[in-house]
């Protein structure tokens, strides 16, 4: 063992050399470009080939029977110069392919799957489609590595790639490639963090006391065994999830429920981690009397909290880019699956992976002129209301704004309702982006109608601009999805649907529905593409951790006054609170207070409600910062909300909490709370 201990202090000092450090360096620099420059060369070859294919495509029709859509349903292949590309299997898929003018409506992703045939087979496709991924692995790999070499990390390095390849090495011979890319995964995360870590704490080595407070408090936390218990279940869970994803769903489901589960898993570990750290760093300290030695330096209090703070935010930064890149890495991987049909990968393309706007029809107001006149006719018309006001019950303007609010109400759904065998014409303005974006944007729709049994099927005809009508059978109270054909929208960014209460027969003649349908204001909705999914998880990110950030500090400042136990179940029940905020409100919009009862029973409810609105109003902020929700929907978060969350959230509501600890820790009596006296 001493030997040993000799041995590695030696490559230590070898090591630390500027020589060594140059060696070490180009041996990475070696090894990098020799595993990516293949995958890269093959990389943008593909991509080339995808792109020739996409142009041969574009004019394809099978109606007219041009030669390239012959070619495609007779051999399954396209020729690219002199060279024919396909396959077999892409002749049996190619009918799915064209739509019922005979088009290609999805010719991109139908020339991604052509030239499928051609990728590498040793290396998933949908990283061989991405050049600029391939190319910014390759300078993250070297920028990992160089970053080793100056930090002393290469021996580590190369002791965890060892053992992972032995790892790896029985399940690849037994043919088990998701085991083999889980053990990869759990090395590669391991010394990820490792390597962060060290990051960190070398770039906190300023003799500055916030700076010294929080590497002191990264030394610490590395060390605790809660922390090394949550980041080690999160580096080892997060690989396996891709395991228990059922490999017969639609590939779009796959991704989906992976992408729901990895990044709820890497916030909640984290977020877990830093209120019980956040809590335990200071109350414990007090208690062991830690904080005397530390507060007789030329430190204050302030510059303590700060620095616990900082230490806390620099934590979930790591986390959050180890657990980030594992869930972006690994999704990347997951969507080589194969997918149902080419409607599924369409999808996955299309609607999943992609960073897409909402639109919603224009609806008109309601002529205020009108809604007087409704409203005034509404009152003389009704005797007990008349009543109500003459002694005193309901005041006339509280009785005409509930009048008036149910009459909008009234309206607005008019507008949202088509009769059996009619059809009203909605607008959707602000789309030229998606005119001009290569994708086609989808109809969501979600359809009320009779008993809204979702055992039955009802017709509906779809007219996007002049293009002729399309007719699906929909399941009520479901979400359901169509694409709309991009030449549909109008060179002034409008597009109007028309939607039909019916449907067609097998020889076109039209039949009404059964019953008038209708949907909510969230239920009739076109998404375009705006963004990629790459810079919108990136978002995702950046708003979980202004979150995290949050929670430390609340953490921070409950524990500089509180016991351990107490701080934490404080700042849990804040947390808390700003999560279910959303419930608050939906319960608040059916809180009824009846005005037959008691002036003191409707004191309390009123008070009930105030509270409950400032609970819902003071912590509304966190709550709909949530981006997971959109990040799995392929919603676009955008730059302004991350903006917001960050200040708002990040920076304001922290300092708020800090504030409020510093000024109760500034009070405090350290001497009276340390110790078991």
């Amino acid at each position: 063992m001493s030997r040993l201990s000799r041995v590695r202090e030696r490559f230590a000092a070898w090591e630390s050399s500027p020589r060594a450090r140059i060696m070490l360096a180009c041996t990475v620099l070696f090894a990098v470009a020799a595993v990516t420059t293949p995958l890269a060369l093959s990389s943008f070859r593909h991509a080339a080939l995808c792109e020739r294919i996409d142009v041969a495509l574009q004019g394809a029709n099978a109606l007219e029977r041009t030669p390239v859509a012959q070619e495609l349903l007779e051999k399954g292949t396209v020729t690219i110069g002199s060279r024919a590309v396909g396959s077999p299997r892409i002749k049996a898929m190619a009918p799915q392919f064209f739509d019922e003018q005979g088009r290609l409506p999805q010719s991109r992703a139908v020339a991604a799957v052509i030239g499928a045939t051609e990728a590498p087979s040793w290396a998933p496709t949908s990283i061989v489609e991405k050049p600029w991924l391939v190319t910014g692995g390759a300078l993250a790999l070297v920028a990992l590595g160089m970053i080793a070499v100056w930090l002393g990390l290469f021996v580590p390095m190369v002791a965890i790639l060892v053992a992972c390849l032995l790892l790896m090495l029985p399940t690849w011979l037994a043919g088990s490639l998701d085991f083999t890319i889980a053990i990869g995964g759990i090395g590669a995360l391991s010394f990820a963090f490792l390597l962060l870590s060290r990051l960190a704490l070398r770039l906190l080595a300023a003799p500055t006391p916030t700076v010294s407070v929080a590497h002191a408090f990264m030394l610490e936390g590395l060390r605790q065994r809660i922390s090394i218990g949550f980041i080690g279940a999160l580096l080892v869970v997060l690989p396996l999830i891709p395991l228990g994803i059922d490999a017969r769903e639609p590939l779009r489901y796959q991704v989906q429920t992976y992408l729901s589960k990895g990044t709820t898993l890497v916030f909640v570990f984290a977020a877990c981690l830093t209120l019980f750290l956040s809590c335990a760093t200071v109350s414990f300290e007090i208690r062991d009397r830690q904080v005397w030695t530390i507060l007789t330096k030329p430190l204050s209090r302030l510059q303590y909290l700060m620095g616990k703070f900082v230490g806390l935010v620099i934590l979930n930064g790591i986390i959050l880019t180890v657990g980030g890149a594992a869930v972006f890495v690994q999704t990347e991987l997951l969507r080589t699956r194969p997918a149902a049909d080419i409607a599924d990968a369409a999808a996955l393309h299309d609607q999943v992976l992609v960073a897409r706007e909402i639109a919603i029809p224009a609806y008109p107001p309601m002529d205020s002129v009108l809604l007087q006149d409704i409203v005034n006719r509404a009152l003389e018309q009704d005797s007990v209301l008349r009543a109500d006001i003459a002694e005193g019950r309901r005041s006339e303007a509280e009785v005409r704004r509930d009048i008036a609010a149910d009459r909008v109400k009234e309206f607005d759904m008019q507008q949202r309702t088509i009769d059996a065998g009619k059809s009203r014409t909605f607008v959707f303005h602000g789309l030229a982006a998606a005119r001009e974006a290569g994708s086609d944007p989808v109809l969501r729709y979600k359809f009320h109608i009779g008993r809204d049994d979702s055992h039955e099927q009802f017709p509906v005809l779809f007219v996007f601009g002049n293009t002729p009508p399309a007719m699906v059978n929909y399941v009520p109270v479901q979400r359901n999805v169509f694409p709309i054909p991009a030449a549909a929208i109008a060179e002034d960014g409008t597009l109007s649907v028309e939607v039909v209460n019916g449907g067609l027969t097998n020889d076109l003649q039209f039949y009404p529905s059964a019953w008038s349908m209708n949907f909510d204001r969230d239920g009739f909705e076109v998404l375009h593409r705006v963004g990629s999914f790459e810079a919108n998880f990136l978002r995702a990110m950046l708003v979980d951790w202004s979150k995290l950030a949050f929670i430390a500090a609340l953490g921070v400042a409950a524990g500089s006054v509180l016991s351990f136990p107490v701080a934490v179940l404080l700042a849990f029940t804040i947390v808390m609170s700003g999560s279910l905020s959303p419930f608050l409100g939906m319960a608040l919009k059916n809180y009824y207070i009846r005005d037959e009862s008691d002036w003191m029973t409707r004191a309390f409810q009123h008070a009930v409600k105030a509270i409950a609105e400032t609970v819902r109003w003071a912590f509304a902020p966190f709550s709909q910062s949530g981006a997971t929700t959109d990040l799995v929907d392929g919603q676009v978060i955008p730059w302004t909300d991350v903006v917001t969350t960050l200040w708002k959230v990040g920076l304001a509501w922290s300092a708020v909490a800090l504030s409020v600890g510093f000024l109760a820790f500034k009070r405090k009596e350290i001497a009276i709370y340390s110790g078991n006296g």
